[in-house]
């Protein structure tokens, strides 16, 4: 399950802090189900008593089969693993004694996707003058298997052996075994049963015995859920912290028996294996976070936001206040971000998606000052009164949220909060309250990394520099670089395991193109001039110079849209681009990869003062975004190349490498998988 993938209530993996009460988990769709939600047809016309007993049905039944999944789990851990692990703890005093092996043999059992194998033995030994007969070869000693290599590798030990090493129980003589050793390989497979099937029924008795907040009567429909009922909102702290530990301990028990197979893989000739490496490494980070996100609780605990205004107003102000337990200090710098984004789900190849499109987002520094408990942060916002109010609904629905963070000695701070903010809302008295107190940010005020701006004679001069999104392009060079990498190891094993050329070809082909676009995003400048003799844009890729021109007279309009957006759980990260539109149909960007709505207000505002343009009143300024939401590094090349078409064949080319990666990689693990299955 994938954060983003899962919207519903909050203590679900959606990590947004607050409940969603049309879209929900499929663990939430199926106990709904079952516990006699609302249905369709003529099911409103039931009686009560009819809909109590499917009620207490569908809770029986919910228990019975959240039972089943967490017995499978209980019993891998309480007949197995503990076991397993007691054994490995007290034979740590066991005594090595000298034995004869009497009989040993490897029987094997063939279906028609795997074989597993089981070596069998017996012993015969003495202990301080008595004799002895013992046949347990291992701590594992139950059925046949097929992870790793140990039952065949122990079988080759012990056969055409007469003599070996027992370790004996002391206490009891009776008791001995040929390998004390854990088999990691076998316990991490174990593991995945006790984490998906226990936790997947534990999931399932949390969901029947929660006990949702209750919405007193009498509210407008805005405040219907819960969390927006006293004005006392929660951050999306918690359950960030919940959903970290889950997935990392999730991720790893899936992940864990590669360790101990990659070995044997590797022993057979087959190099791909290394391609597996990627998954511990990943459950090694995502083990980081968790750890990340734990000493964040433990520093700051539940902070809670009070708006001021309650609710947030369409067209009028969004403003809100939050104590940090954190000692005040006048040089922090908080960066607050309100976004009013889109969230709907999107039907994939493979099922359904859950998709966040930024609408408009704006951002300012929050005003720092003494607090109850150390700090008080203060933000005050104007979104403007074309933008869509927070709503709900079967097709999507409009969500408002503010995220507040701050580089700190330590632990950084970053929590996010989603928000009532709708049209109508009342009197708006949060800035005669606050007397204007409010830190005014420049909207200008950007790191020279993303825009210079300057005054000429002329008029005004703005450039965006080389490496203006390092982040952005050295992530796009590393995945260009795995696709090659993979294509190389590909070809390594081509000769052996008959990969066609085709494969390889296209994933080095498509990592090539993903390189040469990491390095456009890292090579690339734009100058902006505007004067009153018109605007003149100049591109840079590494020295290389295209120019284009436009009179005063020529432009028509200067929009501005959310050319990409960039991702991290439910939270999106919004930049800008501005385009100059011309009478003859031309469109020259004459800015990207700007955050916040109010600082390209003001640039465009700028460059209309320039070019002696009519009030900016009549010039079309478009908030939403202008193409459908994909991948940064598709939205970034399709800013280079400023057509539409090119976007639905790169992203037919991205579904095709996925699809071929895939089938490849399984193809050349089916061996691993079979035996872990």
């Amino acid at each position: 399950m994938v954060a983003d993938r899962t919207a519903g209530r909050c203590p679900s993996l959606c990590g947004c802090g607050a409940g969603h009460p049309k879209e929900v988990t499929p663990l939430a769709v199926w106990v709904s189900g079952v516990l006699g939600g609302p249905g369709q047809g003529n099911s409103m016309r039931r009686d009560s008593g009819a809909s109590a007993g499917n009620k207490r049905g569908g809770y029986w039944g919910g228990m019975l089969f959240g039972l089943l999944f967490f017995a499978v789990g209980a019993a891998f851990l309480l007949l197995s693993v503990i076991p397993n692990l007691w054994d490995a703890l007290r034979m740590r005093d066991w005594v090595q004694v000298p034995a004869k092996v009497v009989a040993v043999d490897l029987k094997s059992n063939n279906t028609d996707d795997s074989t597993t194998y089981k070596v069998t033995a017996r012993f015969s030994y003495a202990y301080q003058g008595q004799r002895y007969t013992g046949n347990r070869v291992g701590i594992a000693d139950g059925g046949s298997d097929n992870v790793g290599d140990w039952q065949r590798d122990t079988y080759a030990r012990l056969k055409g052996q007469h003599q070996t090493r027992l370790w004996v129980n002391p206490d009891n003589p009776a008791e001995s075994i040929f390998d004390r050793k854990l088999r990691w390989g076998l316990l991490g497979f174990k593991l995945v049963f006790i984490t998906v099937f226990g936790g997947f029924g534990a999931a399932v008795f949390w969901y029947l015995f929660r006990k949702p907040k209750p919405v007193p009567p009498g509210l407008p429909a805005w405040q219907a859920r819960a969390e927006w009922v006293d004005n006392r909102i929660r951050s999306n702290a918690r359950s960030t912290l919940w959903v970290a530990w889950g997935f990392a301990l999730f991720w790893n028990a899936i992940s864990s028996p590669i360790p101990f197979v990659l070995p044997g893989e590797l022993a057979k000739g087959n190099q791909l294996a290394w391609v597996a490496l990627i998954f511990p490494l990943v459950g090694l980070g995502l083990l980081v976070w968790a750890i990340q996100q734990t000493l964040n609780w433990r520093r700051f605990g539940i902070t809670l936001l009070q708006m001021d205004p309650f609710p947030g107003a369409i067209g009028g102000d969004v403003g809100g206040v939050v104590e940090l337990r954190l000692p005040y200090n006048p040089k922090y710098r908080f960066r607050a971000t309100l976004t009013c984004q889109h969230v709907y789900t999107r039907r994939t190849s493979d099922g359904s998606e859950t998709v966040r499109d930024a609408k408009w987002q704006d951002e300012q520094l929050a005003e720092v000052q003494p607090g109850l408990h150390g700090t008080r942060l203060r933000f005050l916002f104007q979104p403007p009164g074309d933008l869509p109010e927070s709503s709900a609904g079967d097709a999507g629905r409009y969500e408002w949220t503010v995220q507040i963070s701050a580089s700190l000695p330590g632990t950084d701070f970053d929590r996010s909060w989603e928000i009532p903010v709708i049209e109508n809302a009342g009197p708006q008295t949060a800035r005669e309250r606050i007397e204007r107190r409010l830190v005014e940010v420049d909207p200008l005020v950007l790191p020279d990394a993303v825009v210079r701006i300057r005054e000429t004679g002329a008029g005004v001069e703005l450039y965006y520099p080389y490496l203006r999104n390092p982040g952005m392009a050295l992530g796009t060079l590393v995945t260009g670089g795995v696709f090659v990498g993979f294509a190389w190891l590909f070809h390594a094993a081509a000769t052996k395991d008959g990969i066609s050329d085709l494969f390889i070809g296209l994933f080095a082909a498509v990592g090539v193109l993903i390189i040469l676009l990491g390095l456009y995003l890292a090579g690339n400048s734009l100058r902006v001039t505007a004067g009153r003799r018109g605007l003149n844009v100049e591109r840079g890729i590494f020295g290389l110079r295209l120019a284009r021109h436009a009179a005063t007279d020529e432009i028509s309009a200067i929009e501005k849209s959310i050319g990409m957006q960039s991702r991290q759980g439910n939270r999106s990260r919004a930049y800008y681009r501005i385009e100059v539109r011309t009478r003859d149909g031309r469109r020259i960007t004459a800015g990207n990869g700007i955050p916040g709505a109010s600082r390209v207000d003001a640039i465009i505002q700028r460059i209309h003062q320039a070019l002696d343009l009519p009030d900016r009143a009549d010039t079309a300024e478009k908030t939403e975004a202008r193409f459908e939401e994909t991948l940064t590094t598709v939205s970034a090349a399709e800013a280079m190349a400023g057509q539409d078409h090119m976007n639905r064949v790169r992203r037919l080319i991205s579904v095709a490498a996925g699809v071929v990666f895939f089938a490849v990689v399984i193809w050349q693990f089916r061996d691993v998988i079979s035996r872990l299955l």
